[in-house]
């Protein structure tokens, strides 16, 4: 009996073993061939990879591979792309940190050396660490030492900083946090402190997800901000898509005056999914749109004429600061409702308002009186406000119709702009050319 429970032991033992060894084969294999992978499906394009030396090893692998970055739309043959070498150490035992743990280096060369060595120093590299998560997820972090270097008359102090990046076939989060960034030469200087900025994407096709910078503080010889924070949103939701930008500043200090709290709103919204996919798609493929196939234009051609067609909105629904003379906001919207009968008619679906409001002293008697007396213009508590709409071919300012004869014109000129590029005329075919009859001489 005594046998057999050391049999059954040993059995158990040789199991784990096996499965020990089972994980970093597999990683190796896994990480062999997608590495092989990738280099294959890299060999056109922007991002070129142009040597790949992969030894791979049951716990451990390592090798090297170079890159070129270069511009695919130019076809220029002088054109020399930048060239670096990534060196790369994968340890295939997993940890609390995921199934592979890796190390790499970035190292510059060619004429791209030359000008990178002038900012990190001679010889050095970019380095980092990451993981490849249970779930998919890829995690690297960087650390990018203290720099200090020159160029063109201009000396640069760099705080050391920190990024780090989180990424699957979709999705991915980049995090980079700086210090200070001080500029200073050919008589003016900048000081740029606590820059922070977070891009969290959901799509990184179609750029759904949130970007934030944020910077505690700028100043430069003339501009003085303090709190500056930029966010952009963009998301997708039952086919459609939306996008809003807001920018404020805590204060702004600037030829004498000090402003405070401003902020600036920007929004697009309703955009046609299936056809902001298509331009995009396209508009990569074709370099701006500049060499498209005959197929590729009649889809650029059906995607804006869908988008005009289905409903969008864009404009500024919110713009407000103040100062110590008093306070100013305004709003301005123009919405393209749905068109029932899937034409173009600008005149007949497109509506806009807006308004201004501006209060304290930031206008003197004799303007706020003009304003009031041009009909334009109502008095609020504080200061004056003046409003205008647009729908269903009335104009108002303030309440007041007015004859839109002009408008209307504009938008029917801008539907046979539009109408001319979703539906070009069809080029006459060349005359055929007439015989020429040749009488024989007898």
């Amino acid at each position: 009996m005594t046998s057999l429970k050391h049999y059954a032991v040993a059995a158990v033992l040789g199991l784990l073993a096996l499965a020990g060894l089972a994980v970093p084969w597999y990683s190796s294999r896994t990480l062999d061939t997608e590495i092989k992978a990738f280099a294959d499906a890299s060999r056109k394009g922007d991002l070129v990879v142009s040597k790949l030396a992969h030894q791979a090893g049951l716990f451990k692998s390592t090798g090297t591979m170079e890159f070129q970055l270069r511009d695919s739309c130019d076809a220029t043959a002088s054109q020399e792309p930048s060239s670096f070498s990534v060196e790369y150490s994968v340890s295939h035992l997993p940890s609390a940190r995921g199934a592979m743990q890796f190390e790499w280096a970035v190292l510059p060369l060619g004429n791209t050396a030359a000008a990178i060595e002038k900012i990190i120093g001679s010889g050095k590299k970019l380095s980092g660490t990451g993981a490849l998560g249970y779930t998919g997820l890829v995690k690297a972090e960087m650390d990018v030492p203290e720099l200090n270097f020159s160029n063109a008359g201009v000396t640069y102090q760099i705080t050391p900083s920190k990024g780090s990046l989180t990424a699957d076939a979709r999705a991915a989060q980049f995090i980079w946090n700086l210090g200070s960034f001080v500029a200073r030469g050919k008589g003016d200087a900048m000081d740029m402190r606590g820059l922070s900025l977070n891009m969290d994407l959901k799509d990184r096709t179609l750029g759904t997800g949130t970007i934030t910078l944020g910077i505690d503080g700028i100043s430069t010889a003339t501009v003085s901000i303090q709190g500056l924070l930029v966010r952009s949103e963009t998301t997708e939701s039952k086919d459609r898509i939306s996008s809003k930008v807001s920018e404020s500043v805590k204060v702004l200090k600037v030829m004498g005056q000090t402003l405070n709290d401003l902020a600036l709103e920007a929004s697009i919204g309703g955009l046609h999914a299936s056809s902001v996919r298509s331009l995009l798609e396209i508009g990569k493929a074709s370099c701006g749109f500049r060499n498209m196939t005959a197929d590729e234009s009649q889809q650029v051609r059906k995607a804006v004429e869908t988008l005009l067609t289905s409903g969008l909105s864009i404009g500024i629904p919110a713009l407000k600061g103040g100062g110590e003379g008093g306070q100013v906001s305004a709003s301005l919207m123009v919405e393209l409702l749905p068109a029932s009968d899937g034409k173009i008619a600008l005149e007949k679906y497109l509506r806009s308002s807006g308004q201004l409001t501006v209060t304290g002293t930031l206008l003197n008697p004799s303007q706020i009186d003009m304003a009031l007396a041009s009909g334009f213009a109502e008095k609020v508590p504080g200061g004056v406000k003046a409003a205008y709409s647009y729908q269903d071919g009335l104009l108002k300012i303030s309440d007041k119709t007015l004859d839109a004869g002009m408008v209307k014109n504009a938008l029917a000129q801008a539907d046979k702009a539009i109408e001319s590029f979703l539906h070009p005329k069809a080029l006459p075919a060349p005359a055929a050319a007439e015989e020429e009859i040749v009488e024989e001489e007898e």
